[in-house]
This record gives structure tokens, sequence and C-alpha cells, in this order.
């Protein structure tokens, strides 16, 4: 959309009451774009949630890491027992302590490279979210910025079109004393210029809207809006379009690698049938009889554990069952995105292809509805046209350039929609000297305060030991042969309309059991 399309819609805001009177720089679409990405509450609260995502990173890969406590112990014990002459007397003890304990995973049989691969698959999600939220506020402030200066556009045409039906009015008014035109006329004319002053009431309603949501986008409240320039990033085609979707769409991407997450936690399942290998020890001291610091007498522990599950009742596999099962539905809503995403693009590029239309539709239609009436003015001057064709060349007029007006909003709005379908409406990509929100800088910052010397030796071994996480094909229905609708039983809805509800309790049905629920599904019914 070349940016000359926009130069005599602002002409027409300059020429308009709603003009601004002031002679500061007008505001821009780059600059907008620059203040919703940085401040923006809703792109904020979407960084934000990124960055709680990637503590699943930290919190997957922790089994890696050394795990040091310590443990202090301050007890006392009085019971009363029977003593052999056969009375009761009171023993009393007094325990303290302190101890180091440490423990290290040696053998986690690929859950933990599972879970550290499903945690990273998910962060990677998160960001193409984060793209997508980016996006589509974007998209929501070329569409506010856009949308002002359409609306703008609407008041300014229909306060000259309520001026020119004023006037309408006061010439019948003029003529019906002079006996040229009749009281018919002049009720034609008032009644067409009180519908254009309640278009012009709804059409200024509709710009504090707009400057509404400008405004809750922006964070500030618009100024004088110059003519917004051509969005870079525009496909040559719709097939380049549709490929550019399959490889960019952050939708799709989102659901590709949630699809990937699905693959690790089917792994990180399997694995659970592994045995566990880790390392235990402990040093410290302990006095079991007082609180002197001089009884207290040094301890230490260590040794090797082994856990591994023999009999789950199920457990296990029942989980891997349903692991399967979600990356199988994770599959087919990544197939479904991307269905989505291919048909969003198509009437995205659709929308533009024929708002391009209906702008030289509407621009040549408003040059002719202008020339049209100029010449029925003057015959009405003349006395060869009737007052009702002057009025239907101003409607014409008005029709054309609202048809006009709203092409030039549907057509710049359409390239902005196929932008943030195709992930390309982001700030560091339409617009130059922005500063721009680095997603994975916080995972650095997060890796770097995590101790774990033993990392770099136990993830390569973890990783070799990781389960496969293929899973089976998915259950797959037969083609139908010859599909046919059964036949009606009964007679289309006819009658009366419902005029209320049952809205009285009924009673109570019985829990049906999981056989009967079997059933239902099996039949279609109950």
């Amino acid at each position: 959309m070349s940016g000359k399309r926009w130069a005599p819609l602002a002409g027409l805001l300059l020429a308009g009451p709603v003009a601004a009177q002031t002679v500061e720089a007008p505001d821009t679409l780059d600059r907008a774009i620059a203040d919703a990405y940085r401040s923006n509450p809703t792109l904020e609260a979407g960084r934000a949630q990124l960055r709680a995502l990637d503590e699943q990173i930290v919190q997957a890969g922790s089994p890696y890491r050394l795990n040091v406590g310590v443990n202090l112990n301050l007890q006392y014990r009085q019971q009363d027992q029977r003593n052999l002459l056969d009375q009761f007397a009171t023993v009393r003890s007094r325990t303290m302590g302190a101890t180091i304990t440490a423990s290290q995973i040696l053998l986690n049989g690929g859950r933990t490279a599972a879970q550290v691969s499903a945690a990273e698959a998910t962060v990677l999600a998160g960001r193409e979210r984060l793209r997508e939220t980016e996006n589509g506020i974007l998209f929501g402030v070329v569409d506010a910025y856009a949308s002002v200066l359409r609306d703008q556009a609407l008041v300014a045409i229909q306060t000259r079109s309520l001026d020119s039906y004023g006037r309408q009015v006061d010439q019948a008014v003029a003529r019906e004393r002079g006996g040229d035109l009749t009281r018919t006329d002049i009720a034609q004319a008032q009644a067409q210029r009180e519908i254009i002053r309640a278009q012009l009431a709804q059409a200024q309603a509709n710009l504090q809207a707009s400057r509404a949501r400008f405004a809750a986008l922006v964070g500030r409240n618009p100024g004088r809006l110059a003519p917004p320039p051509p969005l870079p990033g525009i496909p040559g085609s719709l097939e380049s379009a549709f490929q550019i979707a399959e490889k960019e769409s952050p939708a799709l991407w989102q659901a590709i690698l949630a699809a990937r997450a699905g693959d690790a936690r089917i792994a990180a399942q399997r694995a659970e049938r592994a045995p566990i290998v880790a390392l235990t020890g402990g040093y410290g001291y302990t006095s079991p009889y007082s609180y002197q610091l001089r009884d207290m007498g040094s301890q230490a522990t260590g040794g090797v554990s082994v856990t591994m599950p023999l009999i789950a009742g199920g457990l296990i596999g029942s989980r891997i069952r349903a692991a399967i099962a979600e990356r199988q539905q994770l599959g087919f809503e990544a197939e479904g995105t991307r269905r989505e995403a291919l048909a969003n693009v198509q009437e995205a590029w659709n929308q533009a292809v024929a708002a391009g239309e209906q702008q030289d539709s509407g621009r040549v239609a408003t040059q002719a509805a202008e020339a049209a009436l100029t010449g029925v003015r003057r015959g009405f001057q003349e006395g060869f046209r009737s007052n009702f064709e002057v009025l239907d060349s101003e409607q014409r007029l008005l029709n054309a350039q609202i048809v006009a007006t709203n092409a030039l909003y549907s057509g710049y709005v359409a390239q902005a929609r196929l932008l943030a379908t195709l992930g390309r409406l982001q700030a560091g990509v339409i617009a130059a000297g922005v500063p721009i929100y680095d997603p994975s800088a916080n995972i650095r910052a997060v890796k770097k305060e995590v101790f774990g010397p033993f990392d770099p030796l136990l993830a390569p071994i973890d990783r070799a030991a990781r389960p496969s996480a293929a899973a089976p094909p998915t259950p797959v229905l037969a083609t139908a042969s010859a599909p046919t609708l059964r036949p009606a039983t009964t007679p289309a809805a006819s009658g009366t309309l419902g005029q209320s509800l049952p809205v009285t309790p009924a009673p109570a049905l019985p829990a049906p059991s999981f056989a009967e629920l079997s059933d239902t599904v099996v039949t279609g019914g109950r």
C-alpha cells in the first residue's frame, strides 16, 4: 500500500474541522510501534511469563547437580519406666548434633535428559508464543492508528455533507417562498439532513473509541497522525505467503515445539523403568548424652544406592500410554494450526486485494459523483433538475467517499494482518532503531547462577541412556465406501416460537457406568 494513497485522506483531514490547530510535529506509526513495544502491559506480561518458563530448564536439570544440606539436632527425651525394685523411675536423655549431608545422582536412566529436552522445547514454544503476542499487539497498534485516521476522515466527510444538506434545506425554504418548491421538497431535504446528523454522531463516537483503543495499546493519546508508510515484508505472491507461513508462523512453530516437548515426555515416562544410582554421604558431630560440646564426637556416613521399580501396579505403563496419546493429540493440533494459518494467510491476502480494487472503484466513483453533483446543482439552479435529484446526488457522493475511505483502511489493515499471521509484524523487522528485547538473555543469565560441577560429565551419559520417544502409529479410521445420511424419521422443525425455558429442576438421573459410556460412544447416542 503506497503512502501516496493516504495523501488525499491527509488533505481531507487538514481541510476539515477536526484538523489539529497546533503546529507540533505529527505523530507517526513507527513512533507508536516503538512506544507500544517498549511499554505495552500485555507484551510485558508475556515477557515475564517467558522468564518464568526459563526456570523450567534449571529445575529439570537439578538432578545433575550436587545437593548439600545441613542438619542441626537438639533433642530432650523423658520417659517413666519400672525398675528392678518395681518402682517407676524417670529416664532422661539429651542429644545434640550437627551433620552436613550430600547426595549426587550418578545414573538416572535418561530421566533428566528427557525432562531437560521437554523443558527446552517448552521454553522455545514460549518464545514463539511471545512472538505471536508481539505480532498481535503491533497489529492492534496498526489497526488503531489506521482506525483513527479513517474515523477522522469519516467525521470530516459527514460534517461537510451535513453542511451541504443544511444549505440545501435553506435553498429549499427560500425557493418554497418563491413558489418554485413545495413543503414536500423541504421535508425531503430536512429528513436527509437529520439522517446525516445521526450518522455524524455515530462517526464521532467511533472516532473516540478508536482513539481510546490507540491509547490503551500505545500508552498515550494520539496526536495529529501522519499518513502511515508502506509496510515492509509483504510477500510478492500468495504462493510465497503460504511458504513463509509454513516456515515462520509463530502459531505453527508454537504447536510444533509443543509436539517436540510431547516426544520428550514419552521418553521421560519410559525412563521411569530404569534404575537410579546415587551416591550419598554425610559428616558431623553428635553428643548422644548431653548438651556439652566436649561430649560431641565425629561421625561419617557414605554409601551408594540403587533404586529400580519391579512391579508398579501398571502405573508406569499407563503413564507411558497417556504420554503417547497426548503426543498424538499435539501432532494433530499442529496440523490443525498449520491449516488455520494458511487459511488466515489467504483471507488476509484476499482482503488486501479486494480492498485495492475497492479503492480504485471508490476513487473513480467519487470523481464521477462530484462531477454529477456539480451538474445537478447547476441544473437545479436553472430549474432543470428537481430537489430530489440534488439530494440523491449528494447521497451518492457521500456513499462513494465512505467506500473509498473504508477501502483505504481495510487494505492497509489487511496487509498488517497478513504480516502478523506470517510472524513478520515485529518491531525489529518493520521498524529501525528500536531496542529489541532478547528472549534468550534471561536463560543465559540464570544458567550462570547455577552451580553444577558434574553437569558436563553426567549430561552426556544421561542423554545416551535416554529411552526412545518413538510412539506406535495413531489409530486411523477406515475410508468410507459409500457415505449417506440416514433417512429422516421426523419432520422439520415447525410450530410456534419458543418463549420460555424449562428452568424447573429436573429429577436427578443415575450416573452411568463405564460400560454404558463405552456403549454410548460405539452407538453414537443413548
